[in-house]
């Protein structure tokens, strides 16, 4: 649970400096074009964030219900949950590119 709180605080902190540069500049995310991509870009780190801490959360009620019918060890539910942290680091955000994408 601490990792998904990291996660969204890293969101929320790479947001506030996206929404907080000024606006010819842009900021960490639009590189310099705020009218179209600064409400994308905003919009794919949100999502990504939303779907990574939703994914994690799904595989941890998973394996705690495995471990809890005793089908899975400690370890192994430790394992799985490494597992999906890893790959959803890189899931997540081309998700949400994709979500943003077909929804704009």
């Amino acid at each position: 649970m601490a990792w998904s709180a990291a996660v969204l605080l890293a969101a929320g902190a790479l947001v506030v400096a996206e929404l907080s540069a000024p606006c010819p500049a842009g900021g960490p995310l639009a590189f310099g074009s705020c009218e179209r991509v600064r409400p994308f870009a905003v919009g794919v780190v949100l999502v990504a964030a939303a779907l990574y801490v939703a994914g994690l959360s799904a595989v941890l009620a998973w394996t705690g219900g495995l471990l809890r019918r005793g089908v899975a060890d400690p370890r192994a539910a430790r394992d799985w949950y490494v597992l999906a942290a890893t790959l959803g680091l890189v899931v997540a955000p081309l998700l949400a590119f994709t979500l943003v994408s077909g929804l704009r």
